[in-house]
């Protein structure tokens, strides 16, 4: 972007961006469809047909699976003992990608974060008589940082919008998936105070609004019987699907009431535990925000 002629300039970027995004949406879900098919198989011994829609018998293999994640994603795949597993095919219709409503959703992230964050330090210099003049030598390093910092905010934007194909396409199937009994967040290695939390809760099953569970209750004898400290803020279906710029996390479909709790979510359960211990509320919060903080890198 040109901040000289911004309207220009931001309209050619936007389009070019908007492009890209696309390009990269069908890649997001080309990959989703390629995980939820493997991760359906390994979890239940069922799968559904392949995104395309392009029938290839009432049977699959892991391995068939397996080959096709690898492929999608680029990675080398090393042969497993069970690929020759027979798996078969549920009747499925995946659901179709709501395209108008994502490039709306693209194009509002992109300029708010791109174009519109640029307008508004250039706003705010014509308000100063004094500055905004080519030969200040301050003046022209903060439009360059002010470009910049929009370069950095637009491209977390991009990012996510990106994904969002993916995301939407595991969220939308395993809604209309009769084998699927909850949800739970996966986190990437780095995650945010929010995420974390989230991850710790384990699933959140079909039969709940919410899921309240993770703290200590007293005894069924206690006098009042109110909720102890250090109990977990509930949590909706709606939250595992919120996502931020920069946020590589993911919601998986749960095919079992069985407690599922991955090591890391485990980890985080303990690690809430610990820093909020005696703490409720506001200030539970808080204290486990400043410790996800402290710890990333």
């Amino acid at each position: 972007m040109n901040p000289h002629s911004l309207e220009a300039s931001g309209s050619a970027w936007l389009a070019w961006m908007l492009a890209l995004i696309r390009r990269e949406r069908r890649r997001s879900r080309d990959q989703a469809a390629a995980f939820y098919r493997l991760y359906r198989a390994l979890e239940t011994g069922y799968t559904v047909p392949s995104l395309s829609g392009e029938y290839v018998g009432e049977t699959t293999t892991l391995g068939e699976l397996r080959e096709d994640w690898a492929d999608q994603t680029d990675t080398i795949r090393l042969p497993e003992p069970d690929d020759g597993e027979e798996i078969t095919l549920d009747g499925f219709d995946w659901p179709e990608e709501p395209e108008e409503s994502h490039d709306r959703a693209a194009v509002a992230s992109l300029v708010s974060q791109g174009p519109a964050k640029v307008r508004q330090h250039l706003d705010q210099v014509d308000d100063d008589q004094d500055r905004g003049r080519l030969d200040d030598g301050g003046f022209l390093q903060e439009l360059e940082d002010a470009v910049d910092t929009a370069g950095r905010s637009s491209a977390g934007a991009a990012d996510r919008e990106a994904l969002r194909a993916g995301r939407d396409l595991i969220d939308q199937a395993s809604k209309r998936d009769r084998r699927v009994v909850g949800w739970a967040r996966i986190t990437d290695g780095n995650p945010c105070a929010f995420c974390a939390m989230l991850a710790s809760r384990g699933a959140i099953y079909t039969s709940q609004a919410t899921a309240a569970g993770g703290g200590r209750r007293k005894p069924k004898d206690s006098p009042d019987g109110r909720v102890r400290a250090n109990r977990r803020p509930p949590v909706a279906r709606e939250d595992l699907t919120r996502y931020h710029n920069g946020c590589h996390c993911q919601t998986v479909p749960i095919y079992s009431r069985n407690a599922f709790m991955t090591p890391q979510a485990r980890d985080f359960d303990r690690q809430w535990q610990e820093v909020t211990r005696g703490m409720t509320g506001a200030e539970a919060r808080r204290a486990w925000r400043r410790h996800i903080e402290s710890s990333r890198s």
